[in-house]
């Protein structure tokens, strides 16, 4: 065991046992907040990565598009969807009527 655990367990001796509760609960907390944490960072970086490629694909060359067959859309197969627009640094997002 390292010296700080060991200075840890020393201070949990010396501690009245009604008191322990509070560290308990306390420990719990740590272990909570580091999930918590490391799920925060985990979810950022995807939420990154998401704006990359909407904003490579914003960016893309669409010059060729003519050059295409039109497509032929079957009823129902496009729906009317919520309206929105592109900022630059902030992405897509829905426009509020």
């Amino acid at each position: 065991m390292d010296s700080l655990k060991q200075q840890i367990v020393q201070k949990l001796e010396r501690i009245p046992e009604e008191a322990l509760q509070q560290v308990l609960d306390f420990v719990a907390f740590l272990e909570w907040r580091q999930k918590s944490d490391r799920k925060e960072l985990l979810s950022v970086k995807s939420e990154d990565l998401r704006q990359e490629d909407d904003a490579e694909w914003l960016e893309t060359d669409l010059s060729d598009l003519g050059s295409y067959e039109p497509y032929d859309w079957q009823p129902g197969e496009l729906n009317e969807g919520l309206p929105v627009k592109y900022y630059p640094g902030k992405g897509v997002v829905i426009v509020e009527e």
